[in-house]
């Protein structure tokens, strides 16, 4: 319809007041703060000191995260439930809740969990050392204070293991094999002190890896074996697994605190915008100035609930200058039954300020082109109830509200025109089917071809009354008015065979583009460059063209959904099962379908309008309009 109108907003107030009415910006949330020209203007910056509440907004998010819900969701239920609500009005309440000693409380818990958990895995490190030595039985004192002789243990390679013996059997040292696994074996070696250069010179030559029980020799308390040391470390890692066990137990028990935590997250979150907010003003010793935007249809009410705030508040409205042009947001304004429709708009990127939205006359050609597109019946039910069924029970806000809606909306379309023009669930209604692209594809080609043609044509008439807006008079009416006279003149002369009249106006739409497209002055240069421009009805063609990607999506589908139904045909007749595996085909086949279909529907129906529609008129480019407004990430703050 129209790019909504703004007004800038003034403010001017005192600086004790500031944060308090930021914060009551936020509750109203229809106004949009800009930061100021503070050096041109002499005034202060407020200092932005945000990394505490970062700091807490991390710290209970992980506590969030980590705490089990009183009244546990699963699957659609937790999906669909919607936001706790609390009244904006209880938010300094809120903070006044002991949330820093839960979150340390639960902090230390958890750090003394890490803790343990840690000590359990040092555990597991020594029994994978010790394990290979199981075998050693005897008293680990029994293997120390030896005056004249070394003991050492070694890990070498199993195919080392017979040379080793070999050359230290010519030594006088004993050697003997605790225990040996597939790639790895562990020896004990006791040789006299005098012998220590020629039993290492021996064990240069080989790869080995010594082992020293020295650590554990200060824990013995008598004769422990290995063994012994081992169910130590197991008693060891009981306790421990007990203690986590516990703590994990105190740990659940913070979860009636889940939904305070979640409420003063949100909060806190406010707080914090509301200090970047408040840090866009200028200030002076005494005073601070906020500017921004509001729609120009909230004004009245702004000022009103301003004065209700304080009557110390200066509150200036007035129309934005032309130097202030490129700084205005953009606030689409459509019909309750058109918004939905904005969502294609603002993927492709809002309107530059003074230019046209596009959304009201997207709307129709998108609805009917997916419609085309997917052309299923039964699709579009299953969408439409549900899209329905999700915005009834979670009650979603703002931008996934309205992708929502246009997939209700989608849905009907595809009820609409798969009755029309495709089947349900790929069984054709046949005394309601209008055109079979199946069995006749061509009429619907022509079809798809005649909706191109239309909005490429609405295109066209857009570009003339964009060119009109800027002063471009003889422009718009002339080259822009030419294509428009030109082309359904072309294409109705050929059809109806009728040259008189609509050969006069071809001819009057052509020398319009000849002679007015060029900005030259020089006649010869002005008629070729027009003649040129003139060669520019190959675009209009090839984008009409492009159009004919409705009848080939239209088929995939509806073929798709025929195969489906004769492969589960076909699976019905098997013995016992058939009937299983012929609805596990049937409902798989069809969701499948259903999923890439409205894919393919969605994404072409979206690039038409992006390069055949948009790239004659359109010209984005628009800052959208963000208020100052409470966020609501865990919980909904209302009124």
């Amino acid at each position: 319809m129209a790019i909504a109108a703004v007004k800038r907003m003034e403010v001017l107030l005192p600086r004790t007041e500031l944060e308090g009415f930021v914060s009551y910006l936020q509750e109203l949330g229809i106004a949009q703060l800009d930061p100021l020209p503070y050096e041109e203007l002499e005034l202060a910056s407020s200092p932005l000191e945000l990394t505490e509440y970062e700091r807490w907004l991390g710290r209970i998010n992980h506590v969030i995260q980590n705490l089990p819900e009183t009244e546990p969701k699963k699957g659609l239920e937790k999906l669909l439930a919607p936001k706790p609500k609390y009244s904006a009005s209880l938010r300094k309440v809120l903070l006044d809740y002991g949330y820093q000693k839960v979150v340390e409380d639960y902090e230390a818990l958890e750090a003394k969990r890490a803790q343990l958990w840690q000590n359990i895995k040092q555990i597991e490190k020594e029994e994978e050392f010790l394990k290979p030595l199981l075998a050693l039985d005897a008293p680990l004192r029994h293997l120390t204070g030896f005056d004249c002789c070394q003991l050492k243990m070694a890990e070498v390679k199993r195919e080392d293991l017979e040379n080793i013996k070999e050359q230290l059997t010519e030594q006088p040292a004993a050697v003997s094999v605790i225990s040996a696994e597939k790639n790895l074996a562990y020896i004990l070696v006791i040789y006299h002190q005098s012998l220590k250069e020629e039993i290492e010179a021996i064990f240069s030559g080989f790869k080995f890896t010594y082992i020293s029980l020295e650590s554990y020799f200060s824990r013995l308390k008598g004769d422990e074996k290995v063994s012994d040391l081992l169910a130590q470390l197991e008693q060891q890692k009981s306790r421990a697994r007990e203690e986590i066990n516990e703590l994990e137990k105190q740990m659940t028990s913070f979860a009636v605190h889940r939904s305070p935590l979640m409420a003063v997250y949100d909060v806190l979150l406010n707080e914090k915008q509301k200090l970047a907010a408040a840090s866009l003003a200028g200030l002076t010793e005494k005073t601070a100035w906020l500017a921004g935007w509001v729609p120009a249809s909230e004004a009245d009410y702004l000022a009103e609930r301003v004065s209700r705030f304080s009557q110390d508040i200066y509150l200036n409205l007035r129309e934005p200058k032309p130097e202030e042009r490129d700084d205005i947001p953009v606030i689409l304004d459509n019909p309750e039954v058109i918004k939905p429709f904005e969502v294609v708009t603002t993927l492709y990127g809002l309107p530059r300020p003074g230019g046209i939205d596009p959304t009201i006359y997207l709307a129709p050609f998108f609805f009917v082109f997916v419609g085309l597109c997917l052309s299923e019946g039964g699709y579009g039910l299953v969408m439409a109830l549900l899209s329905l069924f999700y915005l009834k029970k979670a009650q979603p806000k703002g931008g996934t509200r309205l992708f929502m809606t246009l997939l209700f909306y989608l849905g009907l379309s595809n009820m609409i025109f798969g009755t029309l023009f495709g089947g349900w669930f790929g069984f054709p209604i046949k005394p309601l089917v209008l055109i079979d692209p199946i069995k006749n594809p061509i009429p619907y080609l022509i079809l798809s071809l005649a909706l191109g043609f239309i909005q490429v044509m609405l295109s066209t008439f857009l570009s003339l009354v964009k060119e009109f807006r800027r002063g471009n008079k003889v422009t718009a009416i002339a080259v822009k008015g030419g294509w428009l006279l030109l082309l359904p003149s072309l294409l109705f002369y050929f059809l109806l065979k009728q040259p008189p009249l609509l050969g006069i106006l071809t001819l009057v739409g052509a020398a319009g583009i000849v002679f007015f497209s060029s900005p030259s002055r020089n006649i010869f240069a002005r008629f070729f460059n027009g003649l040129y421009a003139l060669y520019g009805i190959t675009n209009y063609f090839s984008d009409t063209l492009s159009y004919s990607r409705l009848l080939a999506l239209g088929l995939a589908t509806g073929v798709i959904a025929m195969v489906v139904n004769s492969l589960a045909q076909i699976a019905w007749g098997f013995p016992f099962i058939g009937w299983l595996v012929a609805i596990l085909i049937f409902a798989g086949g069809h969701l499948f379908n259903l999923a890439i279909g409205l894919l393919g529907a969605f994404v072409h129906s979206m690039r038409l309008q992006f390069v055949e529609f948009f790239g004659r008129f359109y010209e984005a480019g628009g800052k959208p309009f963000q208020p100052v407004k409470l966020v609501n990430k865990y919980i909904e703050f209302i009124k």
